[in-house]
């Protein structure tokens, strides 16, 4: 190909990849290629509520835990099931539609990064945006969760209500709060958008703005809340405060549990943030065949936990020690930004603003997370890469040299795409595995009802094919029936699909086993539930990734309880 022609090419590819719209595409098609997973089924089981009951969202009984419970006790507010229900309302309740169907939430999240790239780090937008939306932090995280949806909303009110403080415009700063309020009611750790847009206003010398802002996104959230008080006599968010507040331990026992997530941040930020953690390196001088070496370790390190068997890296020591790489660049980034250093940059607002919306990041993280999972850090990691691009930006105008190669953000992408891969692989085996169930259960003909036990995505596909879920000291499985049970490796982990707080298994005089399918392929890493609901983002498994056991009953048995 001639030069002039590969240039043009780059050019194209390069502007493409700049362009909210086509990462939005791009995150959101390679979403839709996964199946029902994890908490999605939750999701889908309120907007299948809102779509025949608009007016009664938490009217049901919903099953999620071990025994089946008011809706009102599961944390899902309300914006995510109320826009999937409309798309179940019109076509039905197909996943991969419902997905694409998400598309507005992946842009919000672009188009807001760009313009907050465009504002605090003009000149490294085109190449860090990419870097973010397409890294482990945003590429394998949508499904159909309220994160994404959540952070999109949120970085869309700072980035509108920077805006209204460059205009001084009491209606887009309301627009702002506007949009603050459906991202808390999205999910309540968007609970840090306000404070971020009073802290925008304290640097920016807009306070009576940002003082509207937070009224308008205090009172949509506050009017939401209203409703549900006036149709069933309770918060939803109020419920799952005093049910976090009443199981509050003693300052020191809290103490303890907070302490011990810091490893696990540690951990899920170093997959998620390893592209800004290298770009970092690069603006900070790191010579570059460290930087190089680091990324190779990195690389070989992942691919070992994912080829080799268990055991070949030390998986937690990896992860956390890339993650910590990840927060001392973040604080050396930030260090010439709000201090004369080595980079002669004046101080801004903008420096301020950034570097303190970092700490409120993690002060969130720790104040909000009840249990470690990489959804919990990818606001941290998209605000960090925002900062370090900051740096970059200004870097670049004093010491061209400091220009970080082209691969360094070609490996940030790289590693979203592998860690997607190997999480959209990861996703299929309670799918496939109840499908395959259900088979065997239509060669035994049953007479009766067709039994399973598991939520996540193993329930969703389950209950599609008509089966039946298994109520603890409530249940009793007859002659006729069949029971669809997964067999975890072991009683002391977590494994998928989680299946409650009791065990069910069957004794041999109740059931005898007809069948059985199991899921196990070559690869050694998986990120279900690990990713999710864990301490390592990827790790090596020695057990099949599912089994499920497919048993006759033979014999009436009262499934005990708790």
């Amino acid at each position: 190909m001639p030069a002039d022609s590969q240039a043009d090419w780059r050019t194209l590819v390069g502007g493409l990849l700049a362009a909210p719209w086509v990462l939005a595409l791009v995150v959101t098609v390679a979403n839709a290629a996964k199946p029902v997973l994890i908490d999605d089924a939750a999701y889908l089981a309120y907007a299948r509520q809102v779509a025949a009951h608009p007016g009664d969202p938490y009217g049901f009984v919903m099953f999620w835990w071990t025994v089946p419970e008011p809706a009102m006790t599961v944390l899902v507010p309300p914006v995510v099931p109320y826009w999937l229900a409309i798309n179940v309302a019109a076509f039905g309740e197909h996943p991969w539609l419902l997905k694409l169907w998400l598309y507005p939430f992946v842009w919000a999240l672009g188009w807001a990064l760009r313009d907050l790239l465009r504002r605090f780090a003009r000149g490294a937008e085109t190449r860090v945006l990419p870097l973010l939306m397409l890294s482990p932090a945003v590429l394998p995280t949508v499904n159909l969760m309220l994160d994404l949806p959540a952070l999109g909303l949120g970085l869309a009110a700072v980035a509108v209500f920077a805006r209204a403080a460059d205009r001084s415009s009491w209606p887009l700063a309301a627009a702002a709060g506007a949009l603050a309020a459906l991202a808390m009611q999205t999910k309540y750790t968007a609970l840090l958008v306000p404070p971020a847009l009073l802290w925008y206003g304290v640097t920016h010398r807009g306070i009576r703005l940002a003082l509207v802002a937070v009224a308008v996104s205090v009172a949509g959230f506050a009017a939401w809340e209203g409703f549900l008080v006036a149709k069933y006599g309770q918060s939803h968010f109020l419920f799952h405060l005093a049910e976090r507040q009443s199981a509050t331990a003693t300052l020191a026992e809290q103490l303890h549990k907070k302490a011990d997530l810091a490893p696990p941040l540690a951990g899920h930020l170093g997959c998620l943030g390893i592209g800004v953690t290298l770009l970092a390196a690069c603006v900070l001088g790191v010579p570059r065949n460290v930087v190089a070496a680091a990324a190779v370790l990195w690389a070989g390190c992942f691919a070992r936990i994912v080829f080799a068997p268990p055991g070949e890296v030390p998986v937690a020591a990896f992860w956390q020690s890339f993650g910590w790489l990840f927060l001392v660049g973040l604080v050396l980034s930030a260090r010439p930004l709000l201090f004369r250093g080595w980079v002669r940059v004046r101080r801004s607002g903008d420096a301020v603003f950034v570097g303190g919306w970092v700490l409120l990041e993690v002060a969130g993280y720790f104040a909000l997370t009840p249990f470690p999972a990489a959804r919990r850090v990818i606001g941290l990691a998209l605000v960090g890469g925002v900062l370090v691009a900051r740096l970059l930006s200004r870097v670049e105008r004093a010491r061209p040299h400091r220009r970080p190669p082209g691969w360094v953000f070609a490996f940030g992408i790289a590693t979203g795409v592998g860690v997607a891969g190997l999480d959209t692989l990861d996703a299929f085996p309670e799918k496939v595995c109840a499908e395959r169930a259900a088979e065997i259960v239509a060669a035994e003909r049953p007479t009766g009802t067709v039994w399973f036990a598991g939520h996540w995505g193993f329930q969703f596909y389950c209950e599609r094919a008509g089966m039946r879920l298994v109520v603890p000291g409530g249940s009793v499985p007859r002659p006729g029936d069949v029971l669809v049970l997964p067999a975890y490796p072991n009683e002391d982990e977590l494994f998928r699909p989680h299946a409650g707080s009791v065990t069910i298994a069957p004794p041999p005089w109740a059931a005898a086993a007809v069948g059985e399918v199991v899921w196990d392929d070559p690869l050694a890493g998986q990120t279900v539930p690990n990713f999710y609901a864990g301490y390592n983002p990827v790790e090596g498994r020695r057990h099949p990734r599912l089994r499920v056991v497919v048993y006759r009953v033979v014999a009436p048995w009262a499934v005990p309880g708790e």
